[in-house]
């Protein structure tokens, strides 16, 4: 089956009958944990499935997704790479089929309420013992309750499914069941237009029937295909014996094996067993080949697939290329497959795939140049020496101008690189020199980026960039876009023409290339300061970090720590550090120590532990690429870190200055030390606007802190706003300056400590998610502050509104008094509010809570003030983030916290206007539809009761939720408990038609399903529509 097919099912070309006692198993598909279709060939299991599915879009019982199984499936990447396209999914494959499986289980719970059935057709073709089959049984095993496997098989089941059987988990659909019953026999008859009599000797065989009732009434027993085929021209069996040797067609491929003038649809009108894809690719049935495989010779078979392999190569359909290319036996034309696949660096199919290639190559070409390549090519990501000895001995073999020396080169260029070894890469790009000048047209573009890669200076990077193979509009693969964008931003320092190139890149980029363009993206984006945009990709960021890319890309760690620790996330850093250093030092690529290092000092400094930082960053001194200003290609983090923890790399980096962005973060970095060993402000005072508006992106926290206070020292008031920004934060950096700094920098840190509200010793914790109450340390205050109206109200205002006005203050609260009296009324509140929140603050200390800039009152929430409607807020963001990552569990623990902290209503005891009414609803609304999300997780994980639980405490809240009352009815459906189903159902009913409003298609779905379940009494209202 062509992958033209292989997310959808095929579309017939004749009328079908229906036939309701199997629909009826199949439609129990979203009932159970696995269907199985089980029967040789020509007994409709593809159509009975594509039935099935178009019957299910008329009246939805759940969500179909299909994918057909190929050869090449027996791998993990591909089949798990089918499965996680067909479920939304684009992480990357892990290497592990659990794992695999795992993520393919954890999307379908995310898509709870939803019922989703993961469609296998074809899944005979996956081996039982590959990597492709333990996926598939390890998927049927993680599967949650609203997750559901259907298996089409010819016998044996590829699959251990006894235990599910017995359970009543699993239902097979059997050659049996399949054969035409004798009411369908007459119908298949009567949409044939033939007498019933014609089929009585097909034995209920649906395929059979099929060609029988085509051959018609002259046809013999037994000779149905040959009385079919009679009348049929010569040309036209021909035609069709091409089209079965390669596996079907369209136009464009037909036009090639059949000549310009053949129509696809002319020549397979009127014949049984024929379907055609949604994209236009027409596929006959298996049964075709086994009678026309003979009227072709050995000759006219090879050329067929020969020829549509190649056109399938030109659209870069590489797997199915293969396929027909080995089955040809076009050995010359395998080889320059193979040649075309590896020639870019990194391969354009997963390394696993291509052992599956390279064993199905005979040994001359296993042995051959091309077979090596494959073989290097299989084992780089683990063994560069393995890699560099086969395609050594690759291009030993190959012809003196043949194009697999040059990707034998290519390669070994690559394997230079990851080494960091200049010399081997200098060896290898003059071979590369000496074949290109012999004539290899694609060589140039690859010895432009070579050579930018081991350039001294920016003009000889610029030089190399603006070579014409480069710039002549060719298009480039992706790993020449990596390139391009390293040697731009890395080398140059072009930050805003990397984002450009990466954002090209990002558009087209398979899974394996994605994450290290993410890691690309970021840092462009965070040496130019916008850090807001750098931290939106950081959820897809960490996606795609695994231990397997790790190993070959160490720097994308080193991005994500170095930014999590710029956010103020030192926990989450340290997390993933320690997850993956193992993997860091288990690296073979060059770099690796370097990226771990600067990872590890980053993360150190930020925590303020800058001894141990540079201890890190001196360790990989010893290394090359950490002695010189390279450091800055493993990441742009390097140069600050280095420069100011190991004075003695100073020399070099002063000796030059670098290039675009990297000029910024040098000037920082030298302003930093100024002030540190010199006391010096000078050059804190002389920093250019460029300079200040990165220095949150580039610096560490403390040392941003820092920076700063050197700022407000020296009269630049826009340090003061950093300091502010920074908040708590900047503290601990504020307390050590005041002591142990230098002169004019601990003056003003003794300054902004004296002026800058110190958070309270004690903890308070305030509740609005029910009657109001303020704990300090744990313990309930009872002060008379917070008896009074008019300060909860305002207490309230300042939680619903982030900077208010005094003048929006006095509108809303004290709307029938004049200016004057409602500013009056609002500094005795605000007083009160005061000595609610701060009992013990001396006269001279300025607030910490309610602070006051200029006409704006700002409420300051965080560890020192807790309330549990930000908590609230802040858990179902979490929720919201982990789910758009994929990663239910996670976001269901964060529903779970949110859920736990509402208690009855948002400020339930306080009253107010039109801003209290609308927070309060958009309060309500995120619980309700907080408690209906987790419930529907819940339910999909087989918790019933909780979910429940949840299903009526959002009811109480919002009665005229319809998602609410499903939650309900499935729970109760779930738990056996039909008749408060019934009754839950007549509520949402009785509710919906207060409102005026039809019943959602799930209402009408549950409705059905209650049907079935247990039949509606004479009086229960009916769903409308």
């Amino acid at each position: 089956m062509s992958r033209a097919l292989r997310y959808a099912p095929p579309l017939a070309d004749r009328g079908l009958i229906v036939r309701p006692r199997l629909l009826h198993r199949l439609h129990s598909r979203f009932e159970r944990r696995l269907t199985a279709v089980v029967a040789p060939a020509g007994f409709g299991k593809t159509t009975l499935l594509a039935q099935a599915v178009q019957e299910n879009t008329l009246s939805p019982l759940g969500e179909d997704r299909w994918l057909t199984c190929q050869r090449d499936d027996t791998s993990l990447s591909f089949l798990a790479g089918g499965a996680f396209a067909a479920v939304g999914l684009t992480a990357p494959v892990p290497e592990d089929p659990r794992e695999a499986a795992v993520t393919v289980a954890e999307a379908i719970w995310s898509a709870a309420p939803q019922q989703l059935a993961l469609i296998l057709d074809d899944v005979h073709l996956v081996r039982p013992g590959s990597p492709g089959g333990h996926f598939v049984a390890e998927l049927v095993e993680e599967l949650p309750r609203n997750g559901h496997v259907v298996l089409a098989s010819r016998p044996p089941l590829p699959l251990r499914a006894s235990r599910l059987l017995a359970s009543g988990e699993a239902v097979v659909v059997g050659e049996t069941e399949l054969h035409f019953a004798r009411e369908e026999m007459a119908a298949f008859a009567a949409s044939r237009h033939v007498p019933p009599d014609l089929l009585r000797d097909v034995g209920g065989w649906p395929a059979l029937a099929e060609l029988t009732a085509t051959a018609g009434p002259d046809a013999v027993s037994g000779y149905v295909w040959e009385e079919l085929l009679s009348r049929l021209s010569p040309e036209r069996r021909q035609a069709l014996s091409v089209l079965v040797a390669v596996g079907g067609a369209d136009d464009e491929l037909a036009a090639a094996l059949l000549g310009p003038d053949v129509r696809l649809e002319e020549l397979l009108e009127g014949l049984p067993l024929v379907v055609r894809g949604p994209s236009g690719w027409w596929s006959l049935h298996g049964l075709w080949s086994a009678i026309l495989a003979h009227r072709l010779d050995p000759e006219q078979l090879a050329q067929a697939r020969r020829t549509a392999g190649l056109v399938l190569a030109r659209r870069r359909r590489y797997h199915d290329a293969m396929e027909l290319l080995v089955d040809a036996g076009a050995w010359d034309d395998v080889r320059r497959l193979v040649v075309e696949v590896c020639e870019v660096g990194t391969p354009l199919v997963p390394p696993d795939v291509l052992e599956v290639w390279l064993q199905r190559l005979p040994p001359e070409v296993q042995e051959g140049p091309e077979g090596l390549l494959l073989a290097a090519n299989v084992a780089e990501p683990t063994s560069l020496a393995g890699a560099e000895a086969l395609l050594e001995r690759a291009f030993a073999l190959a012809p003196d101008v043949a194009p697999v020396r040059f990707a034998c080169l290519n390669a070994l260029v690559e394997v230079g690189l990851r080494r960091s070894d200049r010399r081997e890469m200098e060896l290898h790009i003059e071979r590369l020199t000496e074949l290109a000048a012999r004539g290899h047209e694609r060589a140039a573009g690859w010895l432009a980026l070579f050579r930018g890669l081991l350039a001294r200076t920016p003009a000889e990077v610029r030089a190399q960039l603006t070579t014409p193979a480069l710039v002549a509009g060719t298009a480039l693969s992706p790993v020449q876009q990596w390139l391009r964008a390293h040697l731009m931003l890395l080398k140059l320092g072009d930050a805003e023409g990397a984002e450009r190139v990466v954002h090209r890149a990002l558009a087209s980029a398979g899974p394996n290339m994605a994450v290290l363009f993410r890691s690309q993206l970021v840092e462009s984006l965070r040496m130019r300061g916008r850090l807001e945009e750098a931290e939106a990709l950081l959820p897809d960021l960490l996606a795609g970090i695994h231990p397997a890319k790790v190993l070959t890309s160490p720097e994308i760690v080193t991005c994500a720590v170095v930014l999590l620790g710029l956010l103020g996330r030192d926990d989450q850093a340290g997390e993933l550090l320690a997850a993956h250093r193992q993997a860091i030092a288990d690296s073979s690529v060059g770099w690796a120590p370097v990226a771990g290092a600067v990872a590890e000092a980053a993360h150190r400094v930020s925590l303020g532990q800058e001894a141990a930082a540079a201890e890190a960053l001196r360790a990989v001194l010893r290394l090359d690429v950490a002695r010189s200003r390279a450091v800055r290609q493993v990441s742009a983090a390097a140069l600050p870190l280095q420069y100011v923890l190991l004075p003695e790399v100073r020399p070099r980096w002063d000796a030059a200055a670098p290039p675009g962005c990297f000029r910024p973060a040098l000037q920082l970095a030298r302003a930093l030390v100024a002030i540190r060993e010199e006391g010096s402000l000078e050059q804190v005072a002389g920093l250019p606007a460029e300079a200040r508006a990165v220095m949150r992106a580039v610096l560490p926290v403390p040392w941003t802190a820092e920076l700063a206070l050197g700022m407000v020292a020296s009269g630049l008031q826009e340090g003061h706003a950093l300091v502010e920004e920074l908040g708590p934060r900047a503290r601990p950096t504020l307390r050590a300056l005041s002591s142990g700094g230098r002169a004019p920098v601990a003056a003003t840190a003794r300054r902004l400590l004296r002026e800058l509200p110190a958070a309270p010793p004690a903890r308070l914790e305030l509740r609005v998610l029910g009657p109001m109450q303020l704990r300090r340390n744990g313990a309930v205050v009872v002060a008379r502050e917070l008896r009074r109206e008019r300060v909860r109200q305002l207490l309230g205002y300042l939680l619903a509104h982030d900077g208010p006005t005094r003048a929006a203050v006095t509108a809303d609260l004290w709307p029938d008094l004049d200016e004057v009296a409602a500013a009056r009324n609002l500094r005795v509140t605000l007083a009160y509010l005061q000595d609610l929140l701060e009992p013990d603050r001396g006269e001279s200390d300025a607030p910490y809570f309610v602070r006051s800039g200029g006409p704006v009152l700002h409420l300051l929430v965080g560890e020192a003030l807790q309330v549990d409607a930000v908590d609230f807020e802040r858990h179902l963001d979490e929720a919201a983030r982990l789910e758009r990552q994929g990663a239910p569990s996670a976001a269901l623990a964060a529903y779970e916290q949110a859920l736990r902290l509402w208690d009855t209503d948002y400020l339930p005891d306080v009253g107010g206007g039109d801003w209290l009414e609308w927070e309060r609803d958009r309060m309500r609304g995120r619980f309700v539809a907080a408690a209906v999300r987790a419930g529907e997780l819940l339910l999909a994980r087989g918790d019933a009761g909780a979910a429940r639980t949840l299903g009526e405490r959002a009811i109480r809240v919002d009665a005229w939720c319809e998602e609410a009352h499903q939650l309900l009815v499935s729970a109760l459906l779930e738990a056996g408990d039909a008749a408060d189903a019934r009754r839950a159902l007549r509520r949402c009913l009785q509710a919906l038609d207060d409102l005026g409003v039809p019943p959602q298609p799930r209402t009408l779905a549950l409705a059905r399903r209650l049907e079935v379940h247990a039949p509606a009494r004479p009086d229960r209202p009916q769903p409308r529509g």
